[in-house]
C-alpha cells in the first residue's frame, strides 16, 4: 500500500529539469561544432558568388582572391571552368553560395552533379575561371586550399548562431515543462529551426562548389526544418490558450511537413511551391489566431497570451515568408540574406518562450500593444524615406531626416494617444487619488465607509468582481500572471480580491498595482486621520462634560442653598456665562480676546463688589493691541484661571483692592494680577497655594503656559501667562 508498482519505475536519474537542460546545451554544443567543422571541410579555390544586393536577378558580385575590386555579373553570364580535366560553362547565378536550385527531380540531380564535376575540375592542375564581361573575358586562377574559420561568410555564423540561440530556448521550455503540451510543441518548432540552421550554415559555407551528396542532404534537411518550423508554430496555436484539435491531429501535420520536406529536397516539389507552402501556413496562422482570440472571450489571460506571442510571431513570420517567397515568386530583390533571418526568428521565438510560459503576463499585454505600434512606426518612416526619395527626388540624407521629422511630429503623438487608449485610463493624479481616499475614509459609518471603499475601487479599476480574500495579505500585490488584484484590509473592509481589470477586458498591470499601493496608503493615512480627529472630538467633548460637572452644575447646586439673593444671582451670572462659552465651542466658534476679557472684567467687578474689594482694571488696557481670536480651550483656561485666583483674593487675603493688568507680549496673553491682602511668600504652602492654584497651573500648563506666584514686600501677585492660537497670534 502506497508503494510503487513493481510494473512502474520511479524518477529516472535524467528526469531532473537541469540535468535534461544540461545534455540539451552539450547536445547543442556538439552539433554546433560538427557543423563548423563540415563547414570549414568545404574546399576553397579563392573565387566565390554572392548576390548583388538590391540587384537579385540581375547581377553578381564575384569575390577575387587576388584583392581587386569585385565584378559585377549578369546572373545569367556563364562562368567557364578549365583544367586539365575538361571544360565546364554554367550561369553565374548557380555559383551564387545560397543558390537554391529550382525545377524538378531532373534538373536537381542535374545541379548536384555539376557541384561534383566543378570540383573535380578545380582541383585539377592548371584550374582557372574565364568570366564573361560586356568589356571582355577576365581570367581568375583556381587554387585549393583548406579553409579557416575568416573563410566562412557571415551568413554562415549567423545561421549557426541562430540555430543554438533558438534551440537553446526549445530545450529550456522542453526541460522546465515536459508534460505541459505547448511547451513541447514549441520545442518541436525550435528543433525545426536548429534542424534548418545548421544545415542551411553547411550549404552557405561552400566557396566555389561543394560535394553534390552533401549539399543535396543539407538543402533536404533545410526543407524539412523550415517546414517543421512553420507548421510547429501554426499547430502551437492550435493549443494556446485552447485545444483545438487532438493530439493525433499535431501528429499528422508534423509527419506532413516532414514528408513535404523530403519531397522539396529531392524535387518533387519545386522551389515555389515550398514557398507557396509557406504562405499558407502563415494564412492558416492567422485563421487560427482569430479562432483563438473568439473562444478567448472571457478570459483575459488567454487574451494577453494570444496578443503578445500572436502580434509577435505573425511580424515576424510576415517579414520572414515576405521577405523570402517573394524573390522566388514574383521576381522581387530578397530583403535580406537568410542569415539575417536570425533577427526576426529570435522575435518570434523569445515572445513565444515568454508567452507559452505565462512569464509576467500582465507586462507581456502592454509590450504587444508597443510592438505593434513599433513596426507601424519603423513602417511608416520607410514608406515616408521612399516617398520623398522617389516623388520629390530629394538626396537620400535629406529625404531621411524629413522622414524623421514627419514621423516624430505627426506619427509619436498619435501613437502615444493610441496606445492611452488600448492599454487603459489615464493615470489619477496623486491628489486625486487622496481626495477620493479621503472621502471613504471618512464616512460617517463603518459600513457606509466599506461601502465607498468598494465603490472607489470599482471606479479605479472596473474589476469583474470584487471579493473577500480568505488569507490576510499586507500588501497589494498581483496574482495568477495579473488575472487577480489582491489588497489588504482597508476602510473598515477585509482583504479583497479584485478578478480581471476593466470588465473582463484585460489584466491588471504594473501600473495597477502601483496605484493600489498608493491607494491603500492613502487610504491608511486618511484612516489614521479620521481616528485623531475622532479622538480629538472625543477629548473636547469629555472636556466640555467635565466642566459642565464642575463649574456649570456647581454653580448652580450652590445657587440653590443660598439665602442672598445677590449671590445666588452671581452664581447663575456665571454658571451662565459657563454656557455661553461652552455653547459658542460647540458650534464651532471662537470669540476675539476683547471680548473675552471684557466678559471676565464683568464677572470680575461684580464679584470683588459684593466683596467690598475695589478693582482696578483699566478698560482701554485691553484694547490697545490687535485682538487675536481664542477657542474654547483657550477661552476656558483663561476664565478659570483667574476666577480661581479672585475667589483665593475674596476668600483669603482680606485686601481692599484687586488690580489687574492685561499684555499681549510676542503671542502670549499675560495677566498680572495683586492684592494688598496679607499674601504669601512665593512657592509658600497654605489655602492660597493648595488645590485650586494647582489646577490653575495644570490648566495652563497643557496649552504650553504657566501661572507664576510673584514675591512681594505685601500682598498676593500672581501672572498668569497662555499662548495664543498660532494662526491668530500677533
Amino acid at each position: 500500500m502506497g508503494g510503487e508498482s513493481p510494473g512502474r519505475r520511479g524518477p529516472g536519474r535524467f528526469s531532473a529539469p537541469a540535468v535534461r537542460l544540461g545534455i540539451a546545451v552539450h547536445g547543442l554544443l556538439a552539433l554546433a561544432l560538427a557543423t563548423t567543422l563540415l563547414a570549414l571541410a568545404m574546399p576553397r579555390h579563392g573565387i566565390g558568388f554572392v548576390a548583388a544586393e538590391g540587384r537579385h536577378g540581375a547581377a553578381l558580385v564575384a569575390a577575387r582572391p587576388d584583392g581587386a575590386s569585385p565584378l559585377l555579373l549578369d546572373a545569367a553570364a556563364p562562368v567557364t571552368l578549365r583544367s586539365a580535366a575538361g571544360v565546364l560553362a554554367v550561369p553565374a547565378g548557380e555559383l551564387v553560395n545560397d543558390h537554391a536550385p529550382p525545377g524538378g527531380p531532373a534538373a536537381l540531380r542535374a545541379f548536384y552533379a555539376r557541384a561534383d564535376r566543378i570540383a573535380a575540375l578545380a582541383a585539377a592542375p592548371g584550374a582557372r575561371a574565364e568570366l564573361a564581361l560586356p568589356g571582355g573575358t577576365v581570367v581568375v586562377p583556381l587554387a585549393r586550399r583548406e579553409a579557416t574559420p575568416g573563410d566562412l561568410p557571415l551568413d554562415v555564423w549567423l545561421l549557426l548562431a541562430q540555430g543554438c540561440a533558438i534551440g537553446l530556448l526549445g530545450a529550456w521550455m522542453g526541460a522546465s515543462a515536459p508534460g505541459h503540451r505547448p511547451a513541447r510543441l514549441f520545442a518541436a518548432s525550435c528543433g525545426g529551426v536548429l534542424l534548418a540552421a545548421l544545415s542551411g550554415a553547411v550549404f552557405d559555407a561552400r566557396g566555389l562548389t561543394g560535394p553534390g551528396t552533401l549539399l543535396q542532404v543539407a538543402q533536404a534537411l533545410n526543407f524539412i526544418g523550415t517546414n517543421l518550423c512553420a507548421v510547429g508554430l501554426a499547430v502551437l496555436f492550435l493549443h494556446v490558450p485552447r485545444d483545438l484539435v487532438p493530439p493525433r491531429v499535431d501528429h499528422a501535420l508534423f509527419a506532413l511537413a516532414t514528408a513535404a520536406g523530403a519531397l522539396e529536397g529531392l524535387g518533387a516539389i519545386p522551389l515555389a511551391g515550398f514557398y507557396a507552402g509557406l504562405l499558407l501556413v502563415t494564412i492558416a496562422f492567422v485563421a487560427i489566431f482569430l479562432r483563438q482570440w473568439r473562444l478567448a472571450a472571457g478570459d483575459p489571460a488567454g487574451r494577453a497570451v494570444l496578443r503578445w506571442i500572436g502580434v509577435a510571431t505573425f511580424a515576424s513570420a510576415a517579414f520572414l515568408t515576405v521577405g523570402m517567397a517573394a524573390p522566388v515568386l514574383l521576381g522581387t530583390p530578397a530583403l535580406a540574406s537568410d542569415g539575417m533571418s536570425i533577427i526576426p526568428l529570435f522575435a518570434i521565438y523569445g515572445a513565444i518562450a515568454f508567452g507559452v510560459g505565462r512569464v509576467r503576463l500582465f507586462t507581456l499585454d502592454r509590450w504587444s500593444y508597443r510592438l505593434v505600434l513599433g513596426v507601424l512606426g519603423v513602417a511608416l518612416l520607410l514608406v515616408a524615406d521612399a516617398a520623398l526619395a522617389q516623388v520629390l527626388r530629394l538626396d537620400r540624407p535629406l529625404a531621411l531626416a524629413l522622414a524623421l521629422l514627419v514621423v516624430g511630429y505627426g506619427y509619436l503623438p498619435l501613437r502615444t494617444l493610441v496606445l492611452r487608449l488600448v492599454t487603459g485610463r489615464r493615470p489619477v493624479s496623486g491628489e486625486a487619488l487622496f481626495r477620493q481616499a479621503a472621502l471613504a475614509a471618512f464616512a460617517a459609518t463603518a459600513a457606509a465607509r466599506r461601502e465607498g471603499w468598494r465603490e472607489l475601487l470599482d471606479r479605479l479599476f472596473e474589476p469583474l468582481e470584487i471579493a473577500p480574500l480568505a488569507a490576510a495579505v499586507t500588501t497589494a500585490e498581483l496574482r495568477e500572471d495579473g488575472a487577480e488584484l489582491a489588497l489588504p484590509a482597508t476602510a473598515d473592509d477585509g482583504a479583497l480580491r479584485l478578478r480581471f481589470a476593466r470588465r473582463g477586458s484585460r489584466l491588471f498591470s504594473p501600473d495597477d498595482l502601483a496605484t493600489a499601493r498608493q491607494l491603500v496608503a492613502l487610504s491608511a493615512e486618511a484612516a489614521r486621520a479620521r481616528a485623531e480627529y475622532a479622538r480629538g472630538v472625543t477629548e473636547e467633548r469629555q472636556r466640555i462634560a467635565r466642566d459642565l460637572h464642575d463649574d456649570v452644575s456647581g454653580l448652580l447646586l450652590t445657587g440653590l442653598h443660598r439665602t442672598d439673593v445677590g449671590a445666588v444671582r452671581g452664581d447663575l451670572r456665571q454658571a451662565l456665562g459657563e454656557i455661553r462659552t461652552m455653547v459658542a465651542s460647540l458650534a464651532g466658534r471662537s470669540q476675539p480676546l476683547s471680548v473675552v476679557l471684557a466678559d471676565i472684567r464683568f464677572e470680575t467687578a461684580a464679584r470683588v463688589e459684593a466683596a467690598g474689594i475695589a478693582l482696578d482694571w483699566p478698560v482701554s488696557a485691553m484694547l490697545d493691541e490687535p485682538d487675536p481670536e481664542l477657542g474654547y480651550a483657550h477661552h476656558k483656561a483663561l476664565t478659570s484661571a483667574l476666577r480661581e485666583i479672585v475667589t483665593n483674593a475674596i476668600k483669603h487675603a482680606r485686601a481692599t483692592r484687586l488690580s489687574v493688568r492685561t499684555e499681549l507680549p510676542g503671542g502670549f496673553v499675560k495677566l498680572s494680577i495683586a492684592d494688598d491682602g496679607v499674601g504669601i511668600a512665593a512657592g509658600a504652602p497654605g489655602p492660597r497655594a493648595g488645590h485650586g492654584l494647582g489646577n490653575v497651573r495644570q490648566r495652563l500648563h497643557e496649552l504650553g503656559g504657566s501661572c507664576a506666584i510673584l514675591p512681594g514686600s505685601g500682598g498676593f501677585r500672581v501672572e498668569l501667562l497662555l499662548p495664543l492660537p498660532a494662526a491668530t497670534a500677533r
